[in-house]
C-alpha cells in the first residue's frame, strides 16, 4: 500500500498536539498517510487515547477505513482495547463500522469476543451488522461465546448471557429472522451456538438455547462433533451435566469413532469428566478408526488411571 509521505503520523500527532489550530489546514491525505508498520494518524491517536483529537479531525476522517499491517482499522484498535469513550468518538465520526479485518472480523466481533457490552450495544445501535460471518462463518455471537474466557466470565459464567439479552433487546424485534433461525447459526465448518457455549462452559446461555428448542445432537460438519463431544474434550463438566439433563445423546462418537471418552482422554482432561462420562456409560473399550481405545490415550498422554 502506497504511503503519503509528506508528514510521518507520529510528527503530524506531536505537530497537532503542540499547535492546536493546526487542525484546519490539514488534508485527507494527512490522514491517510501511514508509517512503517502502516499505522495512520488515527491508530496512533487510539492507541494514546487521546479522545479529544478525534473530533478537531473528523472532517478528514475517510468513510473507507485503513488497516494496519495486523489487518485492524483504527476502530478495530479502539474496541479491542475496550475503550467505549473512544469507540463512541470514532463512530460518530463517520468511518466504516462494517469494515472487516484479515479475518473478516467487523468491530462487533471484536466487541463481542471482548464480552463488551456496552459497546456492542453501542454499535448495534450505529447499525453494524449482528449477521456478518467472518472468513470462518462465525458470527459476532459466536464470538461472544468464545471458549478462551476471560478470568470474570469463567467465574462469573453469566457475560454471555448479558451478550445475548442485548440481542433480544436490539437485534430480534428489527430481524426478519425468525428466533428459532438466529439460534440454529452456524459457522462455516457447521459448529453451532450451542457447540460454542458448550466448549465455553457457557451454562446460561445453554439453557436459553435448550430452552428454545435447539437440537441438542446436531453434528458439525468437520469433524462429526455433537454438543457433548465438544464438552467432553474442554472438560466442561457442568455443560455435560447439563446436556444429559436434555436428553443429549452421551454414547455419541465422532466421524473417526471417537467417542467422548475418546476425546476427553486424548486432550488430557480431568479425571472428573472421565469419571462423570464411565458413569453415564459411555464405553472405555470401545475402539476409534486406528483401533484406540480411551484408555490407550490416556496411557499416551501420561494421565493416571
Amino acid at each position: 500500500m502506497k504511503r503519503n509521505a509528506t508528514i510521518p503520523p507520529s510528527d503530524l500527532l506531536k505537530l497537532i498536539q503542540g499547535i492546536s489550530d493546526v487542525g484546519p489546514l490539514l488534508n485527507s491525505g494527512h490522514i491517510r498517510a501511514q508509517d512503517k508498520d502502516e499505522n495512520t494518524i488515527l491508530h496512533l491517536i487510539v492507541e494514546r487515547g487521546l479522545e479529544n483529537l478525534i473530533k478537531p479531525l473528523a472532517r478528514w476522517i475517510p468513510p473507507s477505513s485503513i488497516p494496519n499491517h495486523d489487518g485492524w482499522t483504527p476502530l478495530h484498535l479502539t474496541v479491542r482495547n475496550n475503550d467505549e469513550r473512544m469507540t463512541k468518538a470514532l463512530v460518530h465520526a463517520g468511518p466504516d463500522i462494517s469494515a472487516q479485518d484479515q479475518s473478516g472480523k467487523t468491530a462487533l466481533h471484536c466487541a463481542c469476543y471482548n464480552d463488551a457490552v456496552k459497546i456492542v450495544r453501542f454499535l448495534l445501535d450505529q447499525g453494524a451488522n449482528p449477521s456478518a460471518a467472518d472468513y470462518e462463518g462465525s458470527t459476532p455471537l459466536h464470538e461472544g461465546l468464545a471458549p478462551s474466557l476471560t478470568p470474570n466470565a469463567a467465574h462469573e459464567r453469566q457475560v454471555p448471557f448479558f451478550i445475548w439479552l442485548v440481542w433480544v433487546e436490539k437485534v430480534l424485534p428489527g430481524s426478519f429472522l425468525r428466533l428459532e433461525q438466529i439460534l440454529s447459526f452456524k459457522q462455516r465448518k457447521g459448529e453451532t451456538l450451542l457447540q460454542r457455549a458448550t466448549s465455553g462452559n457457557h451454562s446460561n446461555f445453554m439453557r436459553v438455547l435448550l430452552d428454545a428448542g435447539v437440537d441438542v445432537n446436531t453434528r458439525d460438519s468437520y469433524n462429526g462433533y455433537t454438543a457433548v463431544l465438544r464438552a467432553a474434550s474442554r472438560g466442561a463438566d457442568d455443560a455435560l451435566r447439563l446436556l444429559q439433563k436434555n436428553g443429549a445423546d452421551i454414547l455419541a462418537g465422532d466421524y473417526h469413532r471417537r467417542n467422548a471418552l475418546h476425546l476427553a482422554a486424548r486432550t488430557e482432561q480431568k479425571p472428573s469428566t472421565a469419571k462423570l462420562l464411565l458413569k453415564a456409560g459411555v464405553n472405555p473399550s470401545a475402539q476409534d478408526w486406528q483401533g484406540y481405545t480411551p484408555l490407550r490415550y490416556a496411557v499416551e498422554a501420561g494421565i493416571p488411571e
